[in-house]
């Protein structure tokens, strides 16, 4: 698996990254989402992948992030929607 300049892994496997999506969208509950988990989960999609496509859905994510200290779980659920869109193979 090819290796980022952090020397972390990097996903080539769109389905992992999917997996992690389901599970992201799993753990939500209520109506809020605390604003700086969902920026780091964000960041930690970003640090995995190697696509510049997928990295620019994150980037534009990562800029409309709303609230300040929460996210309502709609935007959220959304954004989580954009990424697997992001990993469909005509945009990969």
């Amino acid at each position: 698996m090819p290796m980022n300049d952090n020397m972390a892994n990097v996903i080539n496997d769109y389905s992992e990254i999917n997996a992690r999506v389901a599970e992201l969208r799993s753990a939500m509950s209520g109506q809020l989402s605390d604003r700086n988990r969902i920026i780091d989960h964000l960041l930690d999609f970003r640090l995995d992948s190697d696509s510049p496509g997928f990295i620019s859905t994150i980037d534009e994510l990562l800029s409309e992030v709303p609230g300040l200290t929460v996210v309502e779980n709609t935007w959220w659920s959304g954004a989580l929607d954009k990424l697997e869109m992001a990993t469909a193979p005509s945009n990969v």
